[in-house]
């Protein structure tokens, strides 16, 4: 296997995706972090000395810095463009947490903004770059379960409650569809290899006024549906099923990508499957962001993330949000 090109990654944000991935960094084949920025000084410093790079105090301050080639941007959801543009403005490749804009036309304006200034622009849903999840896809592609019907869903946790927590704060970025209900949308959709044409979702609204979970119905032209559940107060369920006319698939946690998944077929016989892969999840991230940035296809491409942003608006708009 050729090497992966080597980056050299900045980190915007300390919060804990931040911290995850910094901690698989070291176990990827291409990148280092050189840096991580916050807007505290002392949570830069604790950042650096638990998982390496230079503190930096200020977003600016990294952004500006030569020996940066990627910036990982995990701040909270409604930071996403204003500093994905900045970044790809300082000539940095950007991947950006999901979802990576609070609607399609951010998004778009983001992407252009990546041509214009000719860097790597990827929303990080992680577990799309995970071999478990081609894995996945091509056992649906060669018929398995032959032609799919019904697809669920469910990504909820249970956190403490705090107006400190982003996902807490009222607004378009906050809330759990916009958090863990994205992945749901991007799994279905994905598996799939259409849009829906018909869009449902109830949510339940914390006192804080953000969705603290919801329900999702997602219909699409072949006759499949799909049903989602997702939440932040609710104690943890991130299975997936799909269901198909000659068979089904039992995925235990299908956002991380590498625990394996189960074909059970009408008979009631159970086979497993799972991939040999040693690098952590955000490492494989890393390093297939890395591979885009040289010229590998894209896994996740801005077609993709245009698309499911479009859905989240049709499905905030159907909860009442917008």
């Amino acid at each position: 296997m050729e090497k992966t090109p080597s980056l050299r990654w900045g980190i915007l944000g300390t919060g804990m995706i931040a911290g995850r991935f910094a901690a698989d960094l070291p176990f990827s084949r291409s990148g280092r972090l050189a840096a991580v920025a916050s807007r505290s000084a002392e949570s830069a410093a604790a950042f650096a000395k638990k998982h390496g790079g230079e503190p930096v105090t200020g977003y600016e301050e990294l952004l500006a810095r030569p020996d940066i080639d990627a910036v990982y941007l995990s701040l909270p959801n409604a930071l996403h463009r204003e500093w994905t543009l900045a970044a790809l403005d300082a000539g940095k490749h950007v991947l950006c947490e999901k979802p990576m804009a609070l609607s399609e036309a951010e998004a778009r304006e983001m992407f252009d903004r990546a041509a214009a200034t000719g860097r790597i622009l990827i929303e990080a849903f992680m577990y799309r770059a995970h071999p478990q999840t081609q894995l996945l896809h091509e056992t649906v592609a060669s018929g398995a379960i032959g032609e799919i019907r019904l697809i669920r869903t469910n990504f909820t946790f249970d956190r403490a409650v705090s107006p400190l927590d982003a996902r807490f704060q009222p607004g378009p970025g906050g809330g759990s569809l916009m958090d863990v209900g994205c992945y749901c949308v991007d799994f279905t959709r994905t598996l799939l290899g259409v849009e829906p044409d018909r869009v449902e979702c109830v949510a339940h609204y914390h006192e804080f006024g953000v969705d603290d979970y919801a329900a999702g119905v997602l219909g699409f032209p072949s006759g499949a549906l799909a049903t989602f559940t997702c939440g932040m107060t609710v104690l943890s369920d991130q299975t997936a099923h799909v269901a198909g006319t000659e068979g089904r698939l039992e995925v235990t946690r299908f956002w991380q990508g590498k625990e394996g998944f189960s074909l059970v077929s009408p008979g009631g016989n159970v086979k497993s499957f799972s991939v040999d892969e040693k690098r952590p999840l955000y490492a494989i991230e890393a390093d297939a962001f890395a591979e885009v940035a040289a010229g590998a296809p894209n896994w996740n491409r801005p077609e993709n993330t245009l698309a499911n942003l479009r859905v989240l608006e049709q499905l905030r708009r159907g909860a009442g949000f917008d």
